[in-house]
């Protein structure tokens, strides 16, 4: 009962926010940021640990940085709702898409690995639209069932396969077709005895090492998705070869490969990253 008032209620209203202009909601995103307290404790930690090097006013900065930011893919993500492919054509550059035609040609699925940096949601669809291959968008089940339904629907609306995690193998051997499987690869696993972990800014966490296994699995090429924010609502992406040949590579070099350009890329862009995920909470 409580979930459909909640779709009762919060549909109609993020469809009438998803129609203000992009403009508005930032000078709005901007206002807020400055009463924004949402996880600050957890924030806080992880840029203090992830950034020990840095003085107290640069972390601050990076705080205040991450507050907009945060609030503004808020918004950009509410604007998936109503806007329509040239939305996105205009406002992000594929600075390579040869590489993915590259695999097209030679009937190739990829892996196309990225974190939870600057607007992977926004990657995600402007890949579908340009991409030859079809693009499979793997998410991890939301505890909220209307947000679950909400995301899935969004991620959907440009011909991109939403497949959960869990359901993966078997979407690769029931469809054969050449493809893109996009996963966000910096997600907390469930910690067991048998739980891979990594290094991530000098300090031990675990990992979700599916994506390398599966393309160790299948030989499937890995690249890494490169997206730099050019100003408020425009990126470009640039497409990194990760591993071409999976098969011949050792046990979690991929994986290491992966945290190891992600932990470059956040440094190039500190603020833009998803600081209020818990990402150190385990301990190993």
């Amino acid at each position: 009962m409580l979930s459909k008032l909640i779709h009762i209620i919060l549909s109609p209203l993020l469809w009438f926010v998803s129609f203000v202009p992009l403009k508005i909601l930032y000078i709005k995103s901007l206002i807020l940021s400055n009463f924004f307290i949402y996880r600050k404790d957890i924030i806080k930690s992880n840029i203090d640990n992830a950034f020990n090097n840095l003085n107290i006013d640069h972390k601050k900065q990076i705080i205040k940085g991450f507050r907009r930011y945060f609030l503004n893919l808020i918004c950009e993500i509410i604007k998936m709702i109503s806007v329509n492919n040239s939305f996105y054509s205009n406002r992000i550059t594929i600075n390579n898409i040869e590489m993915l035609d590259k695999y097209y040609d030679r009937n190739q699925t990829v892996i196309l690995m990225m974190g939870h940096h600057n607007n992977w949601e926004w990657a995600g669809q402007v890949i579908s639209i340009k991409s030859k291959q079809k693009f499979v968008s793997v998410y991890k089940k939301l505890s909220s069932s209307f947000f679950d339904y909400f995301m899935c629907r969004l991620r959907a609306k440009n011909g991109a396969d939403v497949i959960e995690m869990n359901d993966v193998i078997k979407h690769i051997y029931d469809n054969k077709e050449c493809k893109i499987i996009g996963l966000i690869a910096d997600q907390n696993p469930i910690v067991t005895d048998s739980t891979k972990w990594t290094n991530f800014f000098k300090q031990s966490v675990p990992v979700i090492d599916g994506p390398e296994k599966i393309a160790r699995k299948m030989n499937f090429p890995v690249l890494f998705c490169n997206m730099n924010k050019i100003k408020d609502g425009y990126y470009t992406i640039s497409f990194e070869v990760i591993d071409e040949n999976p098969k011949t590579s050792n046990s979690g070099d991929i994986t290491n490969k992966f945290f190891n350009r992600l932990e470059e890329k956040i440094k190039e862009e500190p603020n833009n990253y998803l600081w209020s995920h818990n990402r150190w909470k385990h301990k190993k």
